[in-house]
């Protein structure tokens, strides 16, 4: 895997912890569909100018181009929904590690199912040290089972079972587009979709009374967290496969606690280390042997 590459989807996963606290910031200051609408609007026309610079095509191939995007473009504004609808109650710290370390995790589940693909022994430990660092972060033991359904926490949940099937989506996209195209096409159709829903909502326009916050967090949420950092993930899972690029999400609890704590000043804790310690490692050992088929092919 080229060094470079490797640091821009680490770069790219630490926007996405990042995103949690400053998405929380704004989660509640307007109805969640014209939040996502504007935050999908904003995405959608910030890829257009890399779409010129980069001379990438628009036009899609075929029929199951387009069907792919609508089905990526439905997904992704389901996620959406479900992010903002969880952060409203729920805490962006905890919310980041129930999402990004079930993600990886129903993402091998489903490719087993459907692609039929093997999951070696290493990448079962590294699953099972990713999963149980994501415990550990989020101090489980402290937890009722009625917090979790009754906190927003039951958002993030499904946030993460919507990811999947979006990571699945975006890879099968690859062979015949770009990433980026994919990604506007995806803003695209997120954004009519949240229009069909808000267009006649009161505080449509609400918006352009807020201050400085909020136009912050839009612009990070846009051009930081979304234009850069899910490109680039829908770029891998394009190149390395979505079982392999949804592994780097283990990467995002540790980032989302301690910029939680940078921002919101929420306390962080030695389980807090200790479980970003495990997810770490669980990124190394699902990755170790993809790496060493590509020393073998090169």
């Amino acid at each position: 895997m080229n060094i470079k590459f490797l640091l821009l989807l680490i770069l790219a996963m630490v926007s996405w912890g990042f995103s949690w606290p400053i998405a929380k910031m704004i989660a509640g200051s307007v109805p969640v569909p014209v939040l996502v609408f504007w935050r999908f609007l904003a995405t959608f026309l910030s890829v257009i100018p890399i779409l010129f610079v980069m001379r990438l095509p628009i036009r899609l191939k075929s029929g199951k181009d387009y069907w792919n995007v609508l089905i990526g473009g439905i997904i992704y504004t389901l996620y959406n929904q479900f992010f903002f609808l969880g952060l409203k109650n729920g805490l962006p710290g905890a919310g980041g590690v129930l999402v990004t370390t079930l993600n990886p995790i129903v993402t091998f589940f489903i490719v087993f199912l459907v692609q039929k693909k093997s999951i070696s022994k290493r990448q079962v430990l590294g699953l099972f040290f990713g999963f149980i660092g994501g415990l550990v972060i989020l101090q489980v033991w402290k937890i009722s089972i009625d917090y979790l359904l009754l906190s927003g926490n039951l958002f993030f949940l499904l946030c993460s079972f919507v990811w999947a099937t979006l990571s699945l989506n975006s890879q099968k996209t690859g062979k015949s587009m770009s990433p980026i195209t994919y990604s506007f096409y995806v803003y695209g159709v997120g954004s009519i979709l949240e229009l069909l829903f808000c267009w006649n909502d009161p505080n449509f326009w609400k918006v352009w009374d807020f201050g400085y916050t909020f136009w912050f967090a839009i612009f990070y949420l846009t051009v930081i967290s979304t234009t850069f950092g899910t490109t680039v993930y829908f770029y891998a899972a394009t190149r390395l496969g979505s079982e392999i690029a949804s592994s780097f999400i283990f990467i995002v609890p540790l980032s989302a606690y301690l910029s939680s704590y940078l921002i919101l000043d929420e306390v962080v804790q030695i389980p807090v280390i200790i479980g970003g310690a495990l997810a770490m490692l669980a990124v190394y050992l699902i990755n170790s042997k993809h790496k060493k088929k590509e020393t073998i092919i090169s």
